[in-house]
């Protein structure tokens, strides 16, 4: 009897093993071809390529703002875990038209970047991508956007850089800051993978999340989700938002999914992010 629950133990350890390294992939799946040209809607971005602490090759798109002599602010975007950036660009392509200018990078891996995606490896490229903006583009405080996956990397990113890159927002949409927790969220899901839960503290680390979402105060930091999200649950912003500081808000939105909110309603979300920022206009130097 001993024996066999040894060997049904060793079964299902070599079951959650598999599933969660299939799991850690579940982060991840980056696409190297060119999903859209922007110049099909006339933007014309600036090609930049970056180097990251460990020598990989980050590549990102700036675009600059094209109504106003003088921008209101830079924003820094963090795609989420799919494709790359030549999609993810146009969940922003109307803010340039008001008046910011709008960076978006890949992840390696992705896209024309080089290297692998890891927890490490994007905080890396997150952190190169603002150090740039702040040396080369812009030197007042950074808007910095995460979304799914790009908003623990955000965060954790902003972690690493609060003293070294001014930082005027932290703006997080649908996302999570434990990668743990999160693996642990997907095995919650089905039936048959329910009880290995606890697995995931065991195969994936928390080592590139971030360590205190309260630290980040006094930046302001705003937490975006739409209600009916069925790829991040709605209480992982819920949690966040509860650990933050002030200043911080906590926008729900009605009917939105993953990925869509800017687009909902004729984009009236995209007129209370401007209204929203607008509180925390710098004036250019």
């Amino acid at each position: 009897m001993t024996k066999f629950f040894g060997l049904r133990r060793t079964f299902f350890k070599c079951i959650a093993l598999l599933f969660l390294t299939g799991c850690q992939s579940y982060f991840y799946f980056p696409m190297k071809e060119k999903l859209f040209d922007p110049a099909k809607i006339k933007m014309q971005p600036e090609d930049v390529f970056l180097k990251t602490q460990s020598g990989n090759t980050i590549h990102g798109w700036y675009f600059p703002a094209t109504t106003l002599a003088e921008s209101k602010g830079t924003l820094l975007f963090f795609h989420g875990n799919a494709e790359n950036l030549t999609s993810h660009f146009l969940m922003f392509h109307w803010l340039p038209a008001k008046g910011y200018n709008y960076f978006i990078f890949d992840y390696p891996g992705y896209g024309l970047s080089t290297g692998a995606p890891t927890p490490e490896s994007t905080v890396e490229a997150g952190m190169a991508a603002a150090e740039w903006l702040y040396l080369k583009k812009d030197s007042r405080p950074l808007i910095i956007y995460g979304h799914s996956l790009g908003g623990i990397v955000a965060l954790k990113t902003v972690e690493e850089i609060k003293n070294q890159v001014p930082i005027r927002n932290v703006i997080v949409e649908a996302s999570f800051s434990s990668y743990q927790q999160m693996a642990r969220n997907v095995l919650s899901r089905r039936w048959w993978t329910w009880p290995l839960q606890p697995i995931s503290y065991l195969v994936i680390s928390d080592s590139y999340a971030p360590k205190s979402l309260s630290e980040i105060s006094p930046v302001p930091l705003l937490f975006i989700h739409g209600s009916d999200d069925q790829a991040v649950e709605l209480k992982n912003s819920e949690k966040m938002f509860a650990a933050a500081r002030s200043p911080k808000e906590f926008w729900v939105v009605p009917g939105g999914h993953h990925g869509d909110l800017y687009e909902l309603r004729n984009g009236e979300l995209r007129d209370q992010l401007l209204a929203y920022l607008s509180k925390t206009l710098t004036v250019t130097k």
